[in-house]
């Protein structure tokens, strides 16, 4: 029965997210509406395919998920509450609620972040942790997206800073969130996802803002550089070597 609800949520998302890239719901898909503003933090929609793969690995963790675990109803709950949260953000996507798909993303991260915690750093697999990092480390990026998209579309200022420079600056802040899961919680795929998500924006912008091109492969490399150097495991490692 538990994961009955779990699956029904799920395929619920699922039918949005393939009603919302393959029939133009209100005239238009997910990805046109994307171009509509120029947004300079949108990567290549090459990158965008994360999304369906995302599905097929959280298909995985509903087959794979353990009914008898303690956190498992709470995990079933928060789940479903993401599902639904994240199909809601279509509609309102496509009908022009900028400011609401904005405010259910921040709802609907909160809630996956909470799911997030109830999993210890050692269930950094398939079946455990990994398919929620993704998850999250999607809604973070789609947040972020969101919350610019919105801002153009008000034509806000960005507090008198250049379109170059507010781009840099919404991506040393997906660095910095990156670099805060690697080292506090381990995680590895979140880092994965942004750095994914930052070479699609190379490929959009590439030559065309040089200078966003090249702050985003230095914070590619930073966030490298932090995962394998920074790392909790790391640092503990070495320090046992100097011991000896």
């Amino acid at each position: 029965m538990k994961k009955m609800i779990c699956s029904f949520a799920f395929l619920l998302l699922t039918g949005s997210v393939l009603l919302s890239n393959t029939i133009p719901v209100n005239g238009q898909t997910t990805i046109e509406i994307a171009h509509k503003l120029p947004v300079l933090l949108l990567p290549a929609d090459y990158a965008l395919l994360i999304r369906p793969l995302l599905l097929v690995i959280l298909a995985y963790w509903i087959i794979k998920m353990r009914s008898s675990d303690f956190s498992a109803p709470l995990r079933i709950v928060l789940f479903s509450i993401a599902c639904l949260l994240n199909a809601v953000w279509f509609p309102l996507w496509h009908y022009s609620h900028y400011a609401w798909a904005f405010t259910v993303t921040i709802v609907l991260l909160i809630t996956l972040y909470l799911l997030y915690r109830t999993y210890p750093k050692k269930r950094n697999d398939l079946a455990g942790r990994v398919p929620i990092s993704l998850f999250l480390a999607w809604t973070i990026v789609d947040l972020v997206l969101n919350a610019n998209y919105l801002l153009v579309f008000d034509e806000w200022s960005r507090l008198g800073l250049s379109i170059v420079l507010w781009t840099i600056l919404n991506l040393s802040i997906l660095a910095a969130v990156a670099l805060h899961f690697s080292f506090h919680h381990r995680d590895g795929a979140i880092t994965a996802v942004i750095l994914w998500v930052f070479l699609g924006i190379i490929v959009n912008v590439w030559m065309d803002e040089l200078f966003i091109t090249l702050s985003a492969l230095f914070l590619m490399a930073l966030m490298v550089f932090g995962y394998w150097i920074l790392s909790p495991s790391t640092v503990q490692s070495k320090s046992e070597e100097t011991l000896f």
